[in-house]
């Protein structure tokens, strides 16, 4: 199974279940929104877990956030890629801290640079003037 199409299921895998550093009822217990209070029941853990379907809510989302301890942001891209099959990725390479203007783009999983070198025209030229080419 190529890697997009589980990405939420291994990255609730890599911190809950047995060997792991937390127990699915610890999970359980920590999986709470911080905006709503919404829990998540322990069957739905496991269900993420085990790569079944669930409901994917940003309650469910921020829920198994906290749950799991890690970036909101790591288990919204996860989802995307598990639950509708495309990659959110930075065309411009950015390094982290190195710019305060982050481009995101959605497109297919597994694009290449160079099919993507077309958004990043775009974006450079948001005005839409014509190429000095």
């Amino acid at each position: 199974m190529p890697d997009h199409e589980d990405a939420l299921t291994r990255l609730v895998q890599e911190h809950v279940g047995r060997g792991r550093r937390m127990t699915f009822r610890a999970f359980e217990e920590q999986a709470v929104d911080p905006v709503t209070g919404r829990r998540i029941s322990k069957s739905t853990a496991e269900n993420v877990a085990r790569g079944h379907q669930i409901k994917v809510t940003p309650e469910v989302l921020r829920a198994i956030a906290a749950g799991i301890g890690v970036d909101l942001g790591r288990v919204r891209v996860a989802a995307i890629q598990q639950y509708i099959g495309i990659e959110v990725t930075d065309p411009f390479s950015t390094e982290a801290g190195d710019d305060d203007v982050v481009v995101r783009v959605a497109h297919e999983v597994g694009a290449t640079p160079q099919e993507l070198e077309s958004a990043r025209r775009v974006l450079d030229n948001p005005e839409g003037e014509p190429d000095s080419q």
